[in-house]
C-alpha cells in the first residue's frame, strides 16, 4: 500500500499589500522538463502495463512462460514470481510490484531512482561512461542516460536471466536491453515508455509503459521484503484461496 500523509493545516495571515486574497488563483511555475526529481506514484500495482502486444517467443522463452505459469492453466493465482522468495524483482517488474512510488533525484553525475516497493535504489549514469565488457550480470542491469530533447532516455544491459520481465510470468535472457523514455507531461504527470528488446527471447521488441503522478505531499514507507511475510502470505492468501482447485499442470501441455 502506498502511505499518503495528510497535509498540514495553516493558520490563516493577514493579507499584506501586494499579495494574493485567500481562495485567489495561483499560478503554477513555469515546467521544467527536464526536472523529473520528486515523488510519483503509478497507480495500484504500480501501473505497469503492456502497451499494443507482447512480442511472440521463442521456443525456449515459451518453455519458461509455461513453467512460470502453469498454475494458471487449473486457475491458480501465479505464486512462482521470484519475488515471493524476496529475489530482487529486476527492470522493468520492479515498477510493477505492488502499489508504491519512486522518488527520481538527480545530480551532476548521475540519477538515482529509489523504489519503494524493496526499499532500493538504481544508479543512471549521465557521465559518458560505456557499459564495462565482461562484467558479470546484474539483477538490475547496468544503466546509462542521455537528454533527447527534453525525454530521459535509459539504456540497461547486463541482466542475469533470474527475473521475469512482470507478474505475469514473462521470461527474459541475460541479452535484454532495455530502453526506458521518461517524458515529463506538465507539472503533475510524466510517461515512462519501456522498449523491451530481448532476441533471444522474442521475435522482436515489445513495449510497456506506466503514467506516473507527482505527489509532492508523499513520504515513503518503510517497505522491505521479509521471507517470513511472504511465506505468510502465500499460505495464508494464495494456498487458502487455492487449497479446492485441481494441482497446476506443469507439463506444458
Amino acid at each position: 500500500m502506498a502511505l499518503v500523509f495528510p497535509v498540514p493545516m495553516h493558520s490563516q495571515a493577514p493579507v499584506r499589500p501586494g499579495t494574493a486574497r485567500p481562495g485567489a488563483e495561483k499560478s503554477e511555475p513555469a515546467l521544467a522538463p527536464r526536472d523529473l526529481s520528486g515523488l510519483w506514484f503509478g497507480g495500484v500495482g504500480g501501473g505497469l502495463r503492456v502497451q499494443g502486444k507482447v512480442a511472440p517467443m521463442l521456443p525456449e522463452a515459451q518453455a519458461r512462460f509455461n513453467a512460470n505459469t502453469a498454475e494458471l492453466k487449473s486457475d491458480r493465482t501465479i505464486s512462482a514470481d521470484p519475488t515471493f522468495r524476496c529475489e530482487p524483482p529486476g527492470v522493468p517488474h520492479i515498477y510493477g510490484v505492488g502499489g508504491y512510488s519512486i522518488e527520481i533525484m538527480p545530480t551532476p553525475a548521475r540519477i538515482l531512482i529509489f523504489y519503494e516497493s524493496i526499499h532500493t535504489f538504481r544508479t543512471i549514469w549521465m557521465d559518458g561512461r560505456k557499459p564495462p565488457e565482461d562484467a558479470d550480470p546484474l539483477w538490475m542491469g547496468f544503466s546509462v542516460g542521455h537528454w533527447d530533447g527534453n525525454d530521459l532516455v535509459v539504456d540497461t544491459t547486463g541482466f542475469n536471466d533470474k527475473t521475469w520481465i512482470n507478474g505475469a510470468g514473462y521470461p527474459h535472457s541475460e541479452a535484454l536491453h532495455l530502453i526506458e523514455r521518461f517524458h515529463r507531461a506538465d507539472q503533475k504527470h510524466m510517461q515512462l515508455d519501456i522498449t523491451i528488446d530481448d532476441p533471444k527471447s522474442y521475435t522482436q521488441a515489445w513495449k510497456m509503459g506506466v503514467n506516473f503522478t507527482l505527489q509532492p505531499d508523499w513520504q515513503f514507507g518503510e517497505s522491505f521484503c521479509i521471507p517470513t511475510n511472504q511465506e505468510s502470505f502465500k499460505s495464508q492468501i494464495i494456498e487458502e484461496n487455492d487449497k479446492n482447485k485441481p494441482a497446476p499442470n506443469t507439463n506444458g501441455k
